[in-house]
């Protein structure tokens, strides 16, 4: 769990921060799942819309982007056998910062049976941005998910390239009492130059990470590698121990952002959720 001062070391109080929190709780009601209780304050708000998935959750961020010293604090449980998906209204947007890092911090709970979607659009660096991420989900032996992180490097359209800025990203999955998956991402400085090197993404600006925790998990790797084959963007597929994760990057954010929906619709067997817009 990231901490963060109460001033900031550029000058700026720390009221005047964005500090963003939502919490939810998701039951199995009969056949469907319904949000039974939640709480939202500081920007953050969460939204269930009729959807073909079923319980579909939808965060929003009313300020519209994020900024130096912002945090959001997100944390979702889902109880027995409830089935839920978890996404954002659009992209994210980590604004330029001369001194503290932005914070986004997400916290994910299934108790036995239970499936949770965790898929958020993608968050966009700009140029200077610094960024602190977090997802930590712990899981019963028979819960399942599906968990997509993604992020671009610079404003693509604008031709924006990333050549300075932080972005450390941190994952930790735990099944039953077993940590199963650990995984960290640190770049700091000329991102843009980073990224450039064959072995650090041979020039991409977008990145994903897609992992696949269920029992039925090892059995996809070789339908889901068909079915990515041909892609115009770098991808990359493992399965084992009850766990698939693919990795994607190209220099192309839409494309990257196509091949994932791609992996979604068949993992899910649904499709992404509308607010996508592919």
């Amino acid at each position: 769990m990231f901490t963060s001062a109460s001033q900031s070391s550029g000058g700026v109080p720390s009221f005047v921060r964005a500090r963003g929190v939502v919490q939810a709780r998701f039951e199995r009601a009969g056949r469907t799942t319904r949000l039974i209780d939640s709480y939202e304050t500081g920007g953050l708000r969460l939204r269930t819309p009729k959807s073909d998935h079923g319980c579909e959750a939808v965060i929003l961020n009313t300020a519209g982007g994020m900024a130096g010293g912002d945090e959001w604090r997100m944390r979702f449980s889902a109880e027995r056998k409830s089935r839920v998906w978890l996404t954002t209204q659009s992209a994210e947007k980590i604004y330029r910062t001369d001194a503290d890092d932005t914070i986004v911090s997400t916290e994910l709970s299934l108790a036995e049976s239970a499936r949770v979607t965790w898929v958020p659009q993608e968050t966009i660096l700009f140029n200077g941005s610094k960024l602190k991420r977090s997802l930590t989900v712990r899981m019963a032996e028979s819960a399942s998910a599906i968990l997509l992180e993604m992020t671009v490097f610079g404003r693509f359209e604008c031709g924006e390239q990333l050549q300075s800025g932080a972005f450390f990203d941190r994952w930790r999955i735990w099944r039953g009492n077993s940590l199963i998956f650990a995984d960290d991402v640190r770049l700091a400085g000329n991102i843009a130059a980073i990224t450039l090197k064959p072995a650090a993404g041979d020039g991409a600006t977008a990145v994903a990470t897609l992992c696949y925790v269920s029992q039925k998990a090892e059995k996809s790797l070789q339908s889901l590698r068909t079915v990515l084959d041909g892609a115009n963007a770098d991808w990359g597929a493992s399965a084992w121990n009850g766990m698939l994760v693919a990795r994607f990057a190209g220099r192309d954010p839409f494309a990257v952002r196509c091949l994932v929906a791609r992996a979604l619709r068949h993992l899910s067997k649904i499709d992404v959720p509308k607010v996508w817009s592919i």
